[in-house]
């Protein structure tokens, strides 16, 4: 008698299973190389908000960026087109961009660098009319923890047609009050 069309799908069926089995428990068998999970790659965002909180847990400040990537090395976060602006409960009116910016890890300071513009709107709003304090730098540092930006370098700042140069700068956000450390010159005008 011969076998039918069934049968002999049931035969290569187990075949089939039989020698799927043998496959699986031969020794030496190499396991399927694992990826890495996503939370090992670090991330990368494009046009995202990064949102900085107080030690009483509310928002202290906001950063919007272009590009945001972590550093899988060192945990670093280097931003493109970069504004940072303090909440509105914060009462900070110094609103900061700049064309980079980098986060270290464990550390809370904000580094900002190239085209570097922080801008003051406390004048301006009181003083109707007056046109708003900028500050330009190739680099600041910002602690949002202490409300101070720093930078070593060449600063220039405008306000209407006045201009003040100077080398290094502290600026204390919250006082709204700024200290320039060497080679203060200014040009004002009437």
């Amino acid at each position: 008698m011969r076998p039918g069309r069934g049968s002999w799908l049931i035969i290569l069926l187990i075949a089939a299973i039989a020698s799927s089995v043998i496959f699986m428990l031969a020794p030496g068998r190499q396991p399927l190389p694992q990826t890495k999970l996503l939370s090992e790659q670090g991330y990368y965002v494009r046009d995202s908000t990064l949102t900085g909180t107080g030690a009483d847990g509310r928002i202290l400040y906001r950063i919007t960026t272009r590009a945001a990537r972590q550093n899988l090395d060192d945990g670093t976060i280097s931003m493109q087109d970069v504004a940072l602006s303090y909440a509105p409960a914060a009462q900070i009116p110094w609103d900061m961009r700049a064309t980079r910016g980098q986060i270290l890890p464990d550390s809370n300071i904000i580094q900002l660098s190239g085209d570097v513009l922080v801008t003051s709107m406390a004048t301006a709003a009181t003083n109707r009319g007056q046109s708003p304090l900028t500050i330009r730098t190739d680099y600041l540092e910002l602690d949002p923890d202490t409300y101070i930006a720093t930078t070593n370098r060449r600063v220039v700042m405008e306000r209407s047609r006045d201009t003040l140069h100077a080398r290094g700068m502290r600026v204390y956000l919250k006082q709204d009050r700024l200290q320039l450390d060497a080679e203060v010159r200014g040009i004002f005008l009437p």
